[in-house]
């Protein structure tokens, strides 16, 4: 059986966990409660009480949000004991845009009972998707904003408002949301200054709409950058051109597929019975899905270097 670790958005994910004593015996605890932290480590459920199904099992269903964020969520399970005994049990699941895994099973010909687990499917789909977001967008590196798209105004010691060269703004770090600096773990853009002294200055930047790249520059207090400003700067990346969405789906999975492929063999354990009774796919190429990966990347990106 296939144990879903990787969810959408609006989805609801159910955690179901089984309490034993000692002996391996399924037992009835005086409570079980669970807490669910998102990828920033924030609590969106704080210990709540699980519903029991049975005699030592347990569950709890949560709605993600249409807006969650995408990333690696954990859940701690604290099973308390009539004589004040506390059993805390760890897990975690992932909220991605689309299900990469089933998607990599398809491709590689892995069936239900293969020698890697759903866990470590999901965190590699994970990771490949992260990696696919660097590989194919293009990286901006000192930029120099232009000013108001309104007014054009630039630092003039009241503006906040500024546009960045290249659009759309990319988000880099694939949470779901394009972000500025403002929250360290969705950050997705950069900014800094050089004061009338020459010495660079932190500021803060939001995105206002990054399809058209408008953003909202301040000092790091948020009041205007001053008209003594010497020069400012930004770091974010941009998507291509020619980006299509389907490609760069498939070519996470391919992506995905090549490290579950290194990860099978270098266990030396993938033998037909890692292999779907189905498919035709056997392990030829140690490099045969990265090359595909590159082939499709390709399609869809430019190169990864630009400035202003």
């Amino acid at each position: 059986m296939i144990l879903i670790s990787v969810f959408e958005r609006s989805e609801t994910y159910t955690h179901w966990s089984t309490i034993r004593d000692k002996d391996g015996v399924a037992v009835d605890p005086t409570n079980v409660k669970i807490t669910i932290y998102d990828p920033c480590d924030n609590v969106i459920v704080n210990d709540q009480l699980m519903t029991k199904s049975d005699t030592g099992i347990y569950y709890y269903e949560h709605i993600l949000s249409s807006t969650a964020s995408y990333g690696n969520y954990r859940t701690t399970v604290k099973a308390t004991a009539m004589v004040g005994q506390i059993g805390i049990m760890a897990d975690e699941f992932f909220v991605m845009p689309w299900k990469v895994e089933q998607d990599v099973r398809r491709k590689i010909g892995l069936g239900d009972d293969a020698d890697i687990s759903d866990s470590d499917l999901s965190h590699l789909s994970w990771s490949s998707y992260k990696q696919a977001l660097v590989d194919l967008y293009i990286h901006r590196y000192m930029d120099i904003p232009k000013g108001d798209p309104d007014t054009g105004n630039k630092w003039n010691g009241t503006n906040l408002n500024y546009q960045t060269p290249q659009y759309p703004i990319a988000d880099v770090n694939g949470d779901g949301t394009v972000s500025g600096n403002t929250v360290d773990c969705t950050k997705d853009m950069d900014v800094w200054w050089i004061d009338t002294d020459g010495y660079r200055q932190e500021g803060l930047v939001t995105v206002t709409n990054s399809d058209h790249g408008e953003i909202n520059i301040s000092q790091v207090g948020g009041a205007a950058l001053p008209s003594t400003t010497k020069h400012v700067y930004l770091d974010y990346w941009t998507v291509p051109q020619n980006y299509d969405e389907f490609i760069f789906r498939e070519a996470v999975a391919y992506l995905a597929a090549h490290h579950v492929e290194l990860r099978l063999e270098g266990r030396e354990k993938l033998t037909i019975a890692d292999i779907n009774a189905n498919s035709t796919i056997l392990i030829k190429s140690p490099q045969r899905y990265y090359r595909e990966y590159r082939r499709l990347m390709r399609l869809i990106n430019k190169p990864k270097i630009g400035g202003g």
